[in-house]
């Protein structure tokens, strides 16, 4: 099936739910273990001569990299979506697309949407305990993470699922989008900091200050018990949030004016609005 790929996103039970230039995400109905199972088909575009030219050799496709990453996580105990298939399309040995395919996890949201729509709104002594035990879950997490040479070049809320009916006492969270995830024998400082940006750029918009600094406190960073060592820890992440919001607002900019420049010549002459662009790229 897999090697009609074209072919299945124009499926009536398909559904895009990412499309770019160099990633294209889509959801599908397929047999797994004589079950029809809904999957994840990410599809990674080699678009760049330099990251072709290095498929002939030591590069690993993207889709062979997330599969070494579930398979890395699954060995270590830690929850990922089940890996189903790794493909490679390539032409005289040369990397031209590769696809990943995994099961979904059923009733899982990502960590911001849990939080917004799950957590946020409960009131009282209950909420207030569920949200904490929430964020220490999530704190170990990162550390265990990185205590056990786990790097993930991309832990942002949205690369983060729980499932919506967690116990109260327990969170388990599971890690998408490996295609980053790597087994290295120590995590610097400097990676340590880009993921703890990297959650602060994204799930930090809900929170408060109380709860960040819960977090970091959880996190169990030695610093953070000196006054001094944690202000110039709190500044480093805050420094390294700002930094990925701008390179992420430039991205965002240089896509919306691709996207510009392929329009048609008669819609551009019309001079009409487009509003969906401004609305996907920019807010």
């Amino acid at each position: 099936m897999l090697t009609r790929s074209p072919d299945l996103f124009f499926e009536p039970e398909s559904r895009i739910i990412k499309s770019e230039r160099k990633i294209t995400v889509l959801r599908f109905p397929l047999e797994v273990g004589g079950k029809i199972k809904s999957v994840y088909l990410k599809q990674h575009n080699a678009l760049s001569l330099g990251h072709r030219l290095a498929s002939l050799c030591c590069c690993p496709s993207a889709a062979m990299r997330s599969l070494s990453g579930a398979v890395t996580l699954l060995e270590r105990g830690y929850a990922t979506a089940a890996p189903v298939a790794a493909v490679e399309y390539r032409r005289w040995g040369v990397l031209l697309k590769s696809l990943y395919v995994s099961e979904e996890i059923p009733g899982a949201k990502t960590i911001e949407t849990f939080w917004r729509d799950e957590l946020s709104a409960l009131k009282g002594i209950a909420g207030y305990i569920r949200r904490r035990v929430f964020l220490r879950s999530l704190a170990h997490l990162f550390r265990s993470l990185h205590d056990n040479g786990i790097y993930h070049n991309d832990l942002k809320s949205s690369n983060i699922l729980v499932p919506t009916r967690e116990a109260p006492s327990e969170t388990v969270f599971s890690l998408i989008d490996l295609q980053g995830l790597r087994k290295c024998s120590f995590v610097s400082r400097r990676r340590r900091i880009k993921n703890l940006a990297q959650l602060n750029r994204t799930l930090g918009v809900h929170l408060t200050w109380t709860d960040k600094l819960f977090f970091f406190k959880s996190y169990g960073d030695q610093r953070f018990y000196h006054r001094r060592k944690k202000r110039e820890l709190v500044q480093r992440i805050l420094d390294q949030t700002s930094r990925q919001i701008i390179r992420e607002s430039q991205r965002q900019a240089a896509e919306c004016r691709r996207y510009v420049e392929v329009l048609p010549k008669n819609v551009k002459a019309q001079g009409r609005r487009r509003p969906f662009l401004l609305d996907r790229f920019l807010f």
